[in-house]
């Protein structure tokens, strides 16, 4: 059977079933007239060219099987369509995509990538107040602790990733983060959508607030600096590869100069469905213009 679309999962189970939105993308797709499914990403049995488009939703396992998912990802583009465009994953799938945004003149949180132990412990140094630390490549929070200025917990963090072969990112901890949380505000098709309240999630001195990775959402109203700060982003990307993505969540913390760019998901991200039902028809519409649903629609 061929689709016209397949939402990419993750064959994990508790990471599947942290994907609330499926339910609600699958039947938004369905009523307008989608043919559509939720294949694993490497499920053997798949025969991706049945598919005229796929879109990444929740390849969550991909920080732990990296170079298999980069494998991946090159062959089925080689038969299908892929949103957003691999090279966009590529280039998102890293932390170090800040520095090209940095570059374009959007305003970030403060940041320092480090390739060995001994630069993650000058750059904790060089920093008096609380501190984030976490791998350039995760998910889902993996691997990131929040900390006291000079806890030695944040330098053993540090040394556990490298050890993972990966590099680590240092920031200077936003206070309001830290005590209310952020917003993340949604693009389709280049177009500012909705935005959500995400709370705080590190607990201090390491580890997740409650135990264990826990979202908690709300719908949010942001100010027009910040929706202007997510459409700077959303357009620096435009600019880079040549056209905006179908999908983008731009997380925006408040600092004391202003809003500040944390993080720009163009990869995977939640839509938050379930607190923002019209998220599943911002979604469909952005696919259901002539450009992304004829790219994928080759016979």
């Amino acid at each position: 059977m061929s689709y016209d679309v397949g939402l990419v999962t993750t064959g994990v189970p508790h990471l599947a079933a942290a994907d609330h939105d499926l339910p609600g993308l699958l039947h938004a797709l369905a009523e307008a007239g989608f043919t559509a499914n939720a294949p694993v990403w490497n499920d053997p049995a798949v025969d991706w060219a049945d598919y005229r488009l796929i879109v990444m939703r929740s390849p969550w396992d991909y920080p732990e099987r990296h170079g298999e998912f980069m494998a991946w990802l090159d062959r089925v583009s080689g038969v299908t369509t892929v949103l957003n465009a691999p090279e966009l994953i590529r280039w998102n799938i890293d932390k170090r995509y800040l520095d090209e945004l940095s570059d374009r003149g959007v305003p970030c949180v403060p940041y320092e990538f480090c390739e060995t132990t001994t630069e993650a412990g000058a750059a904790l140094s060089g920093l008096s107040g609380r501190v984030v630390v976490k791998p350039s490549v995760s998910a889902g929070a993996r691997d990131t602790g929040l900390f006291e200025p000079g806890d030695p917990a944040a330098l053993a963090l540090a040394e556990r990733i490298v050890a993972g072969g990966k590099t680590v990112m240092v920031q200077p901890a936003v206070a309001s983060v830290v005590t209310n949380g952020e917003n993340g505000l949604f693009f389709f098709g280049g177009s500012y959508a909705y935005a959500i309240h995400k709370g705080p999630i590190l607990a201090l001195g390491g580890g997740y607030s409650g135990g264990e990775y826990t979202e908690d959402i709300s719908r949010a109203e942001p100010t027009t600096t910040e929706i202007d700060l997510g459409h700077r982003a959303v357009a620096a990307v435009t600019d880079i590869f040549g056209e905006a993505p179908l999908y983008a969540r731009v997380d925006i913390a408040l600092t004391a100069e202003g809003p500040a760019l944390l993080e720009m998901e163009v990869f995977e991200p939640s839509y938050f469905v379930e607190v923002v039902p019209q998220a599943a028809e911002f979604f469909v519409r952005a696919l259901g213009t002539p450009h992304h649903r004829n790219e994928g629609a080759a016979e």
